[in-house]
């Protein structure tokens, strides 16, 4: 028997029971991977064979991670086990039941390339236009249908509607699939009214007769209705999650999978993991008060034997230039103090926009770092743009910025134009800014391409000249916005993202943070050019260094890029309204749930040291802004927070107060006063 001593009185309920449905209410920290390897290792134990254990889990890593741990415990039996993704579960099902669904066992599984090329021809027999209508925009789309196992809605998503049975006619064609294939085909089997369902269904359910999965919360309806088929004859599942963390809605998870678990399986018992081996109970507290919040969750409270620990630290700085310089001081005062590594501390963010102030205080605080899970914004692509036409107005003989812009935003001087011109240029011996200022020697350039040319240059001289009265005078920032209006760079990431309004948003809130940077790096250096700025961008070596699991170094990362991390010292920054939550919910767009569970998220990767830090106001769109401090903060028990919140400017409208209301809060506000 295996030796169960040293689970705890919760972890040991889960694992003793082995029959019919179990919710596992894992919360944060609680050990939940130890009570699956457990669950597996004490059912081969008792003479179940390992080849009837199926653990479903969401990445190759998690999987191979839970066979090694099995495999310590019971030795080479573990081999036996399935412990397998959801998608490589529906490859062995459909390869085994190819007849069941109109396919062949030697079906292949169409890359992302060969699925857009598939919507693109759909598009053409159709007669829409390719660069009208985006194919990975429209894969999208059938995407988010199928993971519901469900057909385009003609009336909200037309083309898709139109194109979906084209699609998955051309698939059929090629005895081919597509990864949401995987999930929604095995389903429609053993779903199906056909005669020979009941046999299939018993055939897994015989082969399976114990089915775990884990992180649970994170799954969609075609993955909940997958393990229903699966385990319908024996109803001997045990899912592992927590609803608190349930944060992927635009992934397509579904929160009421986990939330409605009893629903869905009738009879089924829940256990909650509650001891938090992760956090001090300081952390763990200002958590439970937060998520407490959420009016529709599981309720539990986390709790440890870790002690107090020290008081959260609350700063409110003036500006977001401010808040960064504060973060990166604070972080090498407190590596200092407490010994730790760069890779003990962390800084979270709820957009990427957020990065850019904090890289260039880290960078100036010489603090070694990674970006996890995104890209540094010095390397964003529209970032990228806008600083080649920063760097041809500053020094128009960079032909290499030069030719970068060009053309974008496309304006139709194509590659075969600008590759003319520079060919000229080099053959004759002249800068390249000078032929595009001059086209009209340049043979084979049509009549349009010569006047494009001439306007392009003649407005990068305007612009040139308007950044050198800036350094006596006009707004950087005025400047740099009119820049970016003038040229078109928001039309162009509306053409090229259509169809993904948050990609486009995203990214035009990155355009404009280079312009809010450029001004802020201007106010401090008054004396200095816009050559001295672009200079310590190219000097930066670091930009170009991507993180490395050996290298001792500080991540910085956003809110769902930080889930299933810990680190001893976390700086969650941006508490404020628009951030956190983000004004999707300040507009009405989305409840404000899942970002209070973003919020939880957060605050439990913190086992030591955790601040939250905000700004009074930020430069936004050409205007400074003023910041109201976010609700979740206010959440948080005064008491948890070292100097209270006094001078934080918690003042809010009667607009908000009844906002905040209607989100479930308004009694913890009242608690907590409203001067």
């Amino acid at each position: 028997m295996v030796d169960l001593t040293s689970l705890n009185p919760a972890q040991y309920q889960a694992v003793a029971q082995s029959d019919g449905p179990l919710l596992v209410l894992a919360g944060a920290g609680s050990g939940k991977t130890r009570v699956i390897t457990f669950r597996i290792a004490k059912l081969i134990s008792e003479g179940i064979r390992a080849s009837q254990i199926l653990a479903l889990s969401f990445t190759n890593k998690a999987a191979g991670e839970m066979q090694e741990r099995v495999a310590h415990m019971i030795g080479p039996a573990a081999r036996d086990c399935t412990l397998s993704t959801f998608h490589a579960l529906g490859v062995k099902f459909l390869r085994e039941e190819a007849s069941h669904v109109g396919l062949t066992p030697n079906f292949t599984i169409l890359d992302e390339g060969d699925q857009r090329d598939a919507v693109r021809l759909g598009l053409v027999k159709m007669g829409f236009d390719p660069s009208r209508y985006e194919p990975k925009k429209i894969h999208g789309r059938i995407s988010d249908y199928k993971g519901r196992i469900e057909v385009p809605d003609r009336r909200i998503d037309a083309i898709a509607h139109h194109i979906y049975p084209l699609y998955q006619a051309r698939l059929r064609a090629l005895n081919a699939v597509d990864f949401d294939d995987l999930i929604t085909l095995p389903v429609r089997a053993l779903e199906s009214s056909n005669p020979d369902t009941f046999a299939l269904r018993e055939k897994w359910g015989r082969r399976f007769r114990y089915i775990m999965v884990d992180e649970y919360q994170d799954t969609n309806g075609a993955q909940l209705r997958f393990v229903k088929g699966l385990v319908k004859g024996h109803g001997n599942v045990c899912v592992v999650g927590d609803d608190d963390q349930s944060i992927y809605a635009f992934r397509g998870a579904v929160a009421g999978n986990i939330l409605h678990f009893d629903q869905h399986f009738p009879g089924a018992k829940m256990i909650p993991l509650t001891q938090n081996y992760r956090s001090t109970n300081n952390v763990l507290r200002a958590a439970n008060a937060v998520i407490g919040n959420n009016i529709e969750r599981h309720a539990k409270t986390l709790w440890s034997e870790n002690g107090d620990g020290p008081l959260l630290r609350y700063k409110q700085s003036e500006t977001e230039e401010d808040e960064a310089h504060w973060i990166a001081t604070d972080l090498l005062g407190l590596r200092h103090r407490e010994r730790l590594n760069w890779s003990d501390c962390a800084i979270l963010y709820r957009t990427n926009a957020q990065a850019r102030s904090l890289e260039q205080a880290i960078r100036g605080a010489d603090i070694p770092y990674q970006i996890i899970g995104g890209t540094r914004f010095f390397d964003r692509k529209e970032v990228r743009d806008v600083v080649a036409y920063l760097r041809v107005i500053s020094n128009p003989f960079d032909e290499t910025a030069y030719r970068r812009i060009i053309n974008y935003p496309s304006r139709g001087i194509g590659d075969t134009s600008i590759q003319r011109m520079a060919d000229y240029a080099a053959a004759e011996s002249i800068p390249f800014w000078r032929v595009v200022e001059s086209p009209k020697l340049v043979e084979g350039l049509t009549p349009k391409v010569r006047t494009t040319a001439k306007q392009f240059a003649a407005s990068m001289d305007a612009f040139r000249t308007r950044f050198a009265q800036a350094d006596h005078g006009e707004d950087y920032a005025d400047v740099c916005r009119d820049l970016i209006r003038h040229f078109g760079f928001a039309d162009a990431l509306v053409r090229v993202h259509k169809g993904d309004p948050r990609q486009v948003r995203k990214r035009i809130d990155n355009v404009e943070e280079m312009a809010s940077a450029l001004a802020n790096w201007k106010a401090k250096n008054p004396e200095k050019s816009m050559t001295d700025y672009l200079s310590g961008l190219s000097l930066d070596t670091r930009k170009d260094q991507s993180g490395k699991a050996d290298e001792d170094q500080m991540s910085l990362m956003t809110l769902h890029g930080s889930k299933g991390l810990e680190f001893q010292a976390v700086y969650l920054a941006g508490w404020e309204e628009g951030f956190l939550p983000h004004q999707r919910v300040l507009d009405g767009h989305e409840p404000v749930d899942e970002e209070r569970r973003l919020a939880y998220v957060g605050i439990t990767r913190a086992k030591k040291f955790l601040a939250l830090t905000g700004a009074k106001k930020r430069l936004k769109f050409g205007r400074v802004q003023r910041r109201r401090v976010s609700r979740f903060l206010q959440e948080i028990p005064e008491e948890l927070v070292e100097g209270g919140y006094a001078g934080t400017g918690r003042e809010r409208s009667e607009d908000e107060k009844k906002a905040h209301a209607k989100s479930g809060f308004g009694a913890m506000l009242s608690m907590l006063g409203d001067d």
